[in-house]
Order: structure tokens, then sequence, then C-alpha cells
């Protein structure tokens, strides 16, 4: 695997990283490899790391091409930068999809509460729509996100017939996010018949990454399940993008997908 740091916005200190695993050779049955781009939490007045390099883990494991975005925040926050930096992203790594080998139409988003309302904008708003996108604990209400964020749009009220399909996770008594957030989005995309998946967690804090021990305070109280969002996006995934390596299923299960 390789690494690149690329700089999208030095004014901003807008960043991108890509983690890059190798294709054909050893790996005869992969010509290619979807794709996730990661945007990390942090109120929109920083990029939380918990939300980052552990959040790659389990993607790059499960073998797809990894991106972490750093988007303007802070002073630089003030919208519409952060969902410019996200189409400047989604743009740099279709134009280098050749030397990085992914899949143009399997790249999905994800993004944890501020990056999950930025997440949401990806996916009913943005020029260059994800295929998926996972959000955590996401402060998509506009009451709500308006707190971090006071320019920022309220994503519920944003989606339409074009939003891709969504996989959304939160714990029940979040107390940063309500989970009134999940509940309306999910609401709006039944409401246009978008492909969604929502788990919501009996008991876990805001900002739980993925839910494993080392992302977590000591004695933390979350519920023993909450970790499970791993996975299932993991499998969620593959049924919207279907297989991508060679003798796999290659198209998508999901018939609303971004590309179909």
């Amino acid at each position: 695997m390789k690494t690149e740091f690329l700089i999208l916005n030095e004014a901003r200190n807008v960043t991108l990283t890509a983690y890059i695993q190798p294709v054909e050779g050893e790996f005869p049955n992969i010509p290619k490899r979807p794709a996730i781009l990661i945007l990390p939490g942090g109120g929109y007045s920083f990029c939380s790391d918990r939300e980052a390099d552990p959040v790659a883990a389990p993607y790059l494991k499960a073998g797809y091409q990894v991106f972490i975005l750093r988007y303007s925040v802070g002073a630089d926050a003030a919208w519409p930068n952060p969902l410019d930096d996200y189409e400047q992203a989604m743009e740099t790594i279709k134009a280098n999809a050749g030397e990085w080998h992914v899949y143009t139409d399997k790249i999905a988003v994800i993004g944890f509460s501020a990056g999950g309302h930025l997440a949401g904008a990806a996916a009913a708003l943005s020029k260059n729509k994800p295929a998926a996108a996972i959000l955590g604990y996401p402060a998509v209400m506009g009451e709500n996100i308006h707190m971090c964020l006071e320019s920022a749009p309220d994503i519920p009220s944003a989606v339409d017939g074009d939003t891709c399909p969504c996989f959304i996770f939160t714990a029940r008594d979040d107390n940063v996010t309500p989970v009134r957030n999940v509940i309306l989005m999910a609401d709006a995309l039944d409401r246009y018949g978008i492909s969604f998946e929502i788990h919501i967690y009996a008991y876990g804090p805001h900002g739980y990454s993925t839910g494993d021990p080392s992302v977590l305070a000591p004695d933390t109280r979350i519920c023993s399940r909450a970790g499970h969002w791993v996975e299932d996006s993991l499998a969620w995934l593959k049924d919207m993008l279907g297989g991508f390596g060679a003798g796999n299923m290659t198209e998508p299960v999901c018939p609303r997908m971004v590309g179909k």
C-alpha cells in the first residue's frame, strides 16, 4: 500500500490523504477497487483524528481504496466551503482514478457528526454525488447543525429523488445530535423512495467512531452492538455497489444507484 498526501487548498488547510492498495499482480482478480472518502467530525471547528485513520482501517481490510478529507473548519468553515472541499476531493479522486485504480462509479462517502452533515450534503446537494453515503450520528437538522455552523443547510429538507442511497447509524441517547436527526433524515429518504438502512443502538456516547476500546474513553457507557455498524455498512455497500473483483458480482443489487 502507498500513501499520498495532497494539499487541496493551502489557505484553508484542506488536505486529502490517499491510502492506495495494489491491484493485479498478487491480486489477479482485482483490476480496480471501490473507494470510500472519509469526512471526520468535529463540529466544523476541527477534524477528529478518532474518525479518520481508525475508520480507514476496516475499509482498507475489506479491499477499498481509502481517502480522508480534512475540510475547511473554524474560521474557514462558512458554507459552502466544506461542500466545495468535498467536490474538489471527489474531482481529484476521479481525475486520478487510473493511477489510483478506482472504479469511478463505486465511490462512497462516510461522515461523522458534522462530517455526517457534510456527507448528507454530498448525498443530496453535490454535483459529484457519491454512489452511496454512510452517516454516523449525523447533525443533519438545521436547528442542530446551526449551533456549529449557522450557514449550513438543513439536509432532510434538501433530499430529493436524486439523493444517493444512505446508511445511517446513531445511539438513541446521543446528547449532542439527538436521535431525531436520523429519524427526520430517514423519513425524507423514504418520502422520495431512496434506498436506506438505519441503525439506532440502545445507548452510547456521541462521537464513538468505530466503537472499539482504542478510540473510547475509559468506562465509556456504550451498547455492546454499537460497533456493529462497521460490519453492517460493509455488507450494505456490497449490496449497493456490487462486487469489484473478477468473478465476483459486478452489478449492484440496489436499483437506485447513482450512475445506473
